[in-house]
């Protein structure tokens, strides 16, 4: 399996914040044609940008980000949601 992070909360995140793409590819330090591709799911953060994100937001992880396992021989994916109650601190 091939594990992959997608910033599918990430227009609505900046358009709350009243951040444009130019903006926001400033305030992050990437290449303006960036920000859309992270939109659009044809790029994928990496550990970097994903905590520069949640450090200018402010936010959970779960807000911003989807994590998808992906079979590499099929393509087929499946989101890994995680246990509430582990994330909760319950026994």
């Amino acid at each position: 399996m091939e594990v992959v992070v997608r910033a599918v909360g990430l227009r609505s995140m900046r358009q709350r914040h009243r951040l444009t793409q130019r903006e926001l590819a400033r305030r992050l330090g990437v290449t303006q044609n960036y920000i859309p591709a992270l939109e659009a799911g044809t790029r994928n953060p990496g550990p970097r940008l994903r905590s520069a994100l949640l450090t200018l937001f402010g936010c959970d992880f779960e807000e911003l980000f989807e994590v998808v396992m992906v079979d590499p021989r099929t393509r087929s994916e499946r989101a890994f949601r995680p246990d509430p109650e582990l994330a909760a601190g319950a026994d």
